[in-house]
């Protein structure tokens, strides 16, 4: 590994844990209202373009990054709408 490939590779961990602590506030708090679907969708179509571009330049770093991005993205949109329909459940049950 090259010194251009180590600062790209540490740059997409680093850049993964970006959203790691908003997961888990949505997991302690049970609620995900503060999130905004646009936001999430937008995001996971930016990483989508992003690891296409990487591929298409065939940089494992920028592929690495796209990926785990989306993952996490995701995550948060999946996680959102679960607890965004629990929360409409318990409306109705109330």
């Amino acid at each position: 590994l090259n010194l251009t490939n180590i600062i790209g590779l540490s740059a997409s961990f680093v850049g993964l844990g970006i959203r790691i602590p908003q997961i888990y506030k949505i997991y302690k708090t049970k609620s995900a209202t503060d999130l905004s679907y646009i936001s999430v969708i937008t995001a996971d179509f930016n990483q989508i373009l992003w690891f296409s571009y990487a591929y298409l330049q065939n940089d494992f770093s920028l592929l690495l990054s796209a990926t785990g991005h989306f993952i996490i993205c995701s995550t948060l949109l999946f996680t959102k709408l679960y607890y965004d329909r629990k929360k409409r459940l318990n409306e109705v049950t109330l």
